[in-house]
């Protein structure tokens, strides 16, 4: 790399920069609106996007990172093509290639913002994005804070709800992607929950079902379970119904064997939650130490043998996203961070 010589300055700065990125300090800077995901075939934990600035100009991110759980590092992932700068996209992996599917995200555009209907395809081993081309140009709408999983008996990833800026409308559509097939398909059960966007939404080994909790806008907190299998969605009846809460993260703990809910806006927000398999009993894990406290629009993943893994967000109160990052070890009821 070839640097000018100011003053004898920027040769300096580039040095050290680039030890630091060699000696593994190099880290994801503080953003919101963040996803990222275990990947079994690699070990490591793929997170990419985000917003930088919770206020205009919002400023997106459009770098993708692992984490290694082995020694706690950061590595920036530099090949092309990747896709473009945004906010709130939706990462799961596919268990059985390890691929990572990336949906939607959007970006600030004319005082507002702009969604995207993209699915991008993360491969794992070759560290490379392809944009997919979905068979006959079928896929879901632009929306903003619809929430993807992916149900291993079928398959198949599932992508529920979703904001839609013009018209001003909140989605209830059901989407399924197989992704062998590069095929979108719409699903139109005859119950199913109402729009909703930024919900928590994870799939439950226990009863190989999705599960689904949270979102906005002003509705409680509802819990629903979905089958792709046969196009199902059930509502759970859990007493008692908390009020509405946005931007909740959901993952399943290998560790506890239990569906584990935490963060989002509201009362309870602090509050980590063990959810058992019919869905109807939840129940607060109680805290040994130190906590992220209320926090929302970060990132969580499970990753096994070292606990629910927790990345940037926006604190309880606070009025900038921040770059921290937590390991809960469901267990122990401890948090420590990183």
């Amino acid at each position: 790399m070839r640097v000018q010589n100011v003053r004898g300055i920027r040769p300096v700065v580039a040095t050290v920069v680039i030890a630091l990125v060699a000696i593994g300090w190099a880290q994801p800077n503080a953003r919101g609106y963040v996803d990222m995901v275990y990947v079994p075939q690699v070990g490591k934990v793929l997170l990419f996007g985000g917003q930088a600035i919770p206020v205009p100009p919002y400023t997106m991110v459009g770098e993708t990172w692992w984490w290694d759980p082995s020694d706690g590092t950061w590595t920036q992932v530099s090949s092309e093509p990747q896709p473009s700068p945004r906010g709130a996209g939706n990462l799961e992996v596919h268990d059985p290639t390890g691929t990572v599917v990336m949906f939607g995200g959007g970006v600030p555009r004319d005082g507002g913002f702009s969604s995207y209907s993209e699915t991008w395809l993360f491969d794992p081993l070759e560290e490379r994005w392809s944009l997919l081309e979905p068979v006959d140009g079928v896929s879901p709408e632009a929306s903003i804070g619809e929430m993807l999983a992916y149900h291993p008996p079928s398959d198949l990833f599932v992508l529920h709800g979703g904001l839609t800026l013009s018209p001003f409308a909140f989605l209830d559509h059901t989407w399924h992607l197989d992704l062998a097939a590069a095929r979108w398909t719409r699903v139109e059960p005859s119950t199913r929950p109402s729009g909703r966007n930024y919900n928590a939404f994870a799939y439950d080994p226990r009863s190989e079902r999705l599960v689904m909790s949270g979102g906005g806008p002003e509705i409680d907190d509802e819990l629903w379970h979905y089958d792709p299998r046969n196009q199902t969605w059930s509502f759970v009846e859990r007493p008692p119904l908390m009020p509405a809460m946005p931007y909740p993260r959901m993952v399943f703990d290998d560790a506890t064997h239990t569906l584990l809910r935490y963060g989002g806006l509201g009362e309870h927000a602090d509050t980590v939650w063990a959810i058992d398999a019919t869905g109807a009993t939840w129940t607060a894990v109680d805290i040994d130490g130190e906590t992220p406290g209320g926090i929302s629009r970060f990132a969580m993943t499970a990753v096994p043998e070292n606990g629910v893994l927790l990345f940037g967000g926006l604190y309880e109160g606070g009025d900038a996203f921040h770059g921290d990052l937590w390991l809960f070890d469901a267990a122990a009821g401890r948090w420590e961070r990183r």
